[in-house]
C-alpha cells in the first residue's frame, strides 16, 4: 500500500505540491528566523495545511529544520573575498588569497554546507545552492587581465569552480585525510597554479613573449 500511495505522491499536480511544500518551507523559515525550534505539526498547523500532508514532505522534524535552517542563513557569504593587501597585479597571488578566504568561509560553515549539499541533490527538495563561487571567480579573472584570451578565460573559470566551495574540502578532508589547515595549503595551491599555468599557456601571452624578442641577426 506504501509504494502505490508515494507512487502516485510523484505523479502530476506537480505545481500544486510545489506550492504547498514551499508553503510549509517559508512558514519553516519564518519561524526558524524568529529564533524557534518547531515540529512539522506546528508548521503545518501555521501554514494551513494537513499534518498528514506535511510529513509527506518532511517524515522528520530534523529534515524539515535542516532545510529550514539553510534557507534562513541564506545570503551569509560575503560576495568579495579579497582580503586586505593583496596584491591584485598578480593573479596568481589574488587567487591563492580568494580561495583560502573561500575555503575558510566554508570551513566556519562546514555542517550548514554539508547539509545544503545533501539538499541540493534531492530533487524532491527544490534547494538551489547560491551562485557565490561566480562572483569569486570573477575576482581571480579580473587580476589576469586581458593575460588570457577567451578559450584560456573559460577554461580556467570551470577549473577554478573545483577549488571552491564544500566540495572540494570534503574530498580534502573525508577521502585525503587532511586537517583544516592542510586543505587550507592545497586549496591554495592547486588555485595559484592553475592560474599561473593558465597564463603561461594563453596564446596572447605567447605571443607578447615573442613579441618582445630581438628580431634575429641576419648574415
Amino acid at each position: 500500500m506504501t509504494s502505490v500511495v508515494n507512487a502516485n505522491w510523484d505523479k502530476g499536480r506537480a505545481a500544486q505540491k510545489l506550492r504547498t511544500r514551499q508553503a510549509l518551507m517559508d512558514t519553516a523559515v519564518e519561524l526558524v528566523k524568529a529564533g524557534r525550534r518547531p515540529s512539522v505539526s506546528a508548521v503545518a498547523d501555521q501554514a494551513g495545511v494537513s499534518r498528514a500532508t506535511a510529513y509527506r514532505y518532511f517524515p522528520s522534524q530534523d529534515l524539515m529544520l535542516s532545510e529550514a535552517t539553510i534557507r534562513a542563513t541564506a545570503g551569509t557569504a560575503p560576495d568579495t573575498l579579497m582580503p586586505a593587501g593583496t596584491p591584485t597585479a598578480d593573479p596568481a597571488k589574488t587567487a591563492a588569497a580568494i580561495t583560502r578566504q573561500a575555503g575558510q568561509f566554508s570551513l566556519d560553515h562546514e555542517e550548514r554546507l554539508r547539509t545544503a549539499l545533501r539538499l541540493s541533490l534531492d530533487p524532491q527538495s527544490g534547494y538551489q545552492r547560491p551562485g557565490r563561487r561566480g562572483r569569486w571567480i570573477d575576482g581571480i579573472l579580473a587580476a589576469a587581465g586581458d593575460r588570457l584570451d577567451l578559450a584560456g578565460q573559460a577554461r580556467l573559470r570551470a577549473a577554478l569552480h573545483l577549488v571552491l566551495g564544500i566540495d572540494p574540502i570534503i574530498s580534502l578532508t573525508d577521502i585525503a585525510g587532511l586537517d583544516h589547515a592542510e586543505v587550507l595549503d592545497v586549496l591554495e595551491w592547486v588555485a595559484a597554479t592553475l592560474v599561473e599555468a593558465a597564463i603561461e599557456q594563453s596564446p596572447r601571452d605567447e605571443q607578447e613573449a615573442s613579441a618582445d624578442k630581438p628580431p634575429a641577426e641576419t648574415r
